[in-house]
């Protein structure tokens, strides 16, 4: 029998080369817990908890990474992004299951159009990526204006690629894979639910949909803004017509309600007008596609009622919430914002490369951000350098649009706080403080001082006493508090404000604040705009077309293509996971048409593993060693 249809790994199970592989990952993972700035102890347990469940139960990352992706995320604390918490998970994966569950051959190589397919995303990936890094950059510790801008961008499919061999290992040998999958897209769902509650309890009531505050969650991808969470809930939800509990009828359908409520009460806190024509989208076109797959088989022994009811049900409360002063404003201001996107897109779009080679090839992954500052009139984003000089480092913003630098802080028991910092301008900034409750979009309780205009070219030390009371309100008991951010910025626009030795103590002098002197680097701070026109063309396949260019559109209509190819073949033979993977796309490409989805790697790794369940679908209907899945 040949080995690729066999089912015997290439290379050795206990081999060199998985030991080699697995290592290198777990020193990967071993420094970036031991370098992370906020408790590198208690991240760095949690993976090791993670790897063992692993080692005895492989099937477990199956659950455990559609949660992690878009729920673990301490970048609002750490100030990391290019490396997060669920990217170190993603690695310890793939390190543990290299010697616990090595791929085949056949899993590491699927069939014709799937490979090509997957070939292509790789290849004008590696090619925009490749570009991106090689462009020229002014120095700058912004992550988004750096060439390594374009690793952040592409790491999303990365590492969707290389999930997927051992997705399609489990699928191979157990039959299980996609349905372990979907209740891990539903119990990330699920935990991001519970997130956004808690968000909304500390600062707005868990059911006052009258208040106009929008959940960020564990999304700090969207600190230039963007609607993630929205994208994100819409891209889940389709995954409950593919959620079966063999023999448990009434179970699966009381979990499926519940999940489904969760996924709607989310969605809905985003006031998000794209979120929600995405949801209705993707739920819409899953529910046809199961109602078709039904018709073929029973599918999954859940009763039709049972996804008639929550697609009535989800249009019925989108249409409600649809009703509500809050996004009565918000759809009575949908024309104007629609001018203002069509700005953006023409200002974006005429910063492209457009010779040949940039038409074809694109501009490069990450570029947009440096264009739009090194070039354009209008749109620009704001700039953070960390410099060094005799005294020490200190951190210089360069100010083009609202743009915030802050950073999570411990309340003191009662007092209050005094800050004290140097600070310089180039001749008409000023500073402004503020010391606010806030998660990420709103701040609430602010408290500060009037802006301060240091000299010009010179050094002042300026310190001021800030007061606590009423900040970091608590809610359920005590259990939940309101995080507290100090928050500096320049008020001044087109200037330029720099920073040093920032000090936060509390009136017995103890220190409130960690890497004052940005000794190491940005650790711990993170930085914000509410300008969100400067960062993104807000359309993703305006976006796609001015990063990976005519092949890089054509490459992503091609994985789709495919992929939905899959689905659709799904649901004629009766399976559900194709009206699941139906609307997942469907979702996505309305999301796409106002927002750029893959430019939040977490979102876009679930997008792209999403479409790799397309393609094993795909597979199944053309590769005899693919089993069909149970119809229970």
């Amino acid at each position: 029998m040949d080995q690729q249809r066999s089912g015997r790994p290439v290379f050795a199970t206990k081999g060199l080369t998985d030991r080699a592989f697995a290592a290198a990952g777990a020193a990967l993972v071993a420094y970036a817990c031991s370098s992370s700035p906020n408790v590198p102890w208690g991240i760095a347990a949690c993976v090791l908890a993670y790897a063992i469940l692993l080692w005895f139960r492989p099937a477990v990352f199956l659950i455990a990474l559609p949660i992690a992706l878009p729920a673990f995320d301490l970048g609002l604390w750490t100030g990391w992004s290019m490396l997060t918490e669920a990217d170190l998970c993603i690695l310890v994966t793939v390190a543990v299951l290299a010697v616990r569950a090595p791929p085949t051959r056949a899993d590491l190589l699927p069939a014709r159009l799937p490979l090509l397919a997957l070939a292509a995303m790789l290849a004008v990936t590696a090619t925009a990526t490749a570009i991106g890094l090689a462009t020229h950059a002014e120095p700058s510790d912004n992550l988004f204006l750096r060439p390594d801008n374009a690793l952040r961008l592409a790491k999303a499919l990365i590492e969707a690629i290389a999930l997927l061999p051992f997705i399609r290992r489990r699928e191979r040998t157990h039959a299980d894979a996609l349905d372990l999958l979907a209740w891990g897209m539903i119990a990330g769902l699920c935990v991001v639910t519970l997130q956004a509650m808690a968000e909304r309890a500390l600062f707005a009531g868990v059911f006052d949909f009258a208040s106009d505050y929008r959940v960020a969650a564990a999304f700090s991808s969207m600190r230039v803004g963007g609607g993630h969470i929205g994208a994100y809930v819409a891209l889940a939800l389709p995954f409950l017509f593919a959620c079966r509990l063999p023999n448990r009828q009434a179970p699966t359908a009381a979990l499926i309600a519940l999940a489904g409520v969760a996924g709607l009460y989310t969605l809905i806190v985003t006031y998000a007008r794209t979120g929600y024509l995405a949801g209705l989208a993707g739920m819409g076109i899953a529910a046809l596609a199961w109602l078709a797959a039904r018709r073929y088989r029973d599918a999954g022994r859940i009763p039709a009622v049972v996804p008639i009811a929550l697609v009535v049900a989800f249009v019925a409360a989108i249409g409600l919430a649809a009703s509500s002063t809050v996004m009565r404003d918000r759809i009575g201001a949908a024309a104007a914002d629609l001018l203002t996107r069509q700005d953006n897109w023409r200002a974006g779009w005429a910063q492209r490369d457009s010779s040949i080679l940039g038409t074809v090839f694109g501009s490069g992954l990450g570029t947009y951000q440096r264009m739009m500052r090194e070039h354009s009139t209008v749109n620009r984003p704001s700039d953070l350098v960390l410099e060094s000089d005799g005294a020490g480092r200190f951190a210089t913003i360069k100010t083009s649009s609202v743009f915030f630098l802050g950073q999570k802080i411990p309340l003191p028991a009662a007092g209050d706080v005094v800050l004290t910092l140097s600070m310089r301008s180039d001749g008409g900034s000023r500073l402004g403080i503020l010391l606010c409750d806030k998660v990420l979009l709103y701040s609430d309780q602010c408290r500060g001082a009037d802006p301060v205009a240091p000299p010009a070219g010179q050094w002042q030390t300026v310190t001021l006493r800030l007061k606590t009371e009423g900040l970091g309100r608590s809610a359920l008991g005590g259990l939940l508090r309101r995080p507290v951010e100090l928050s500096l910025f320049n008020t001044s626009a087109n200037t330029a404000l720099s920073l040093r030795d920032i000090r936060l103590t509390d009136e017995a002098g103890v220190s409130l604040l960690a890497n004052g002197d940005f000794a190491r680097g940005l650790d711990r701070w993170i930085f914000t705009d509410d300008t969100h026109v400067a960062w993104r063309i807000l359309n993703q396949y305006l976006m796609t077309l001015f990063e990976t260019g005519l092949l890089g559109l054509a490459a992503l209509a091609g994985l789709i293509g495919v992929a939905g190819a899959g689905a659709v073949r799904a649901v004629r033979r009766g399976d559900p996971m194709g009206a699941a993977v139906l609307g997942a796309i469907g979702s996505f490409l309305v999301s796409g048409l106002f927002d750029n989805v893959l430019e939040a790697p977490r979102v876009a790794t679930l997008f792209y593993l999403s479409c790799g369940v397309g393609l094993i679908l795909f597979e199944r209907s053309v590769a005899l060693d693919l089993p069909d899945r149970p119809n229970a």
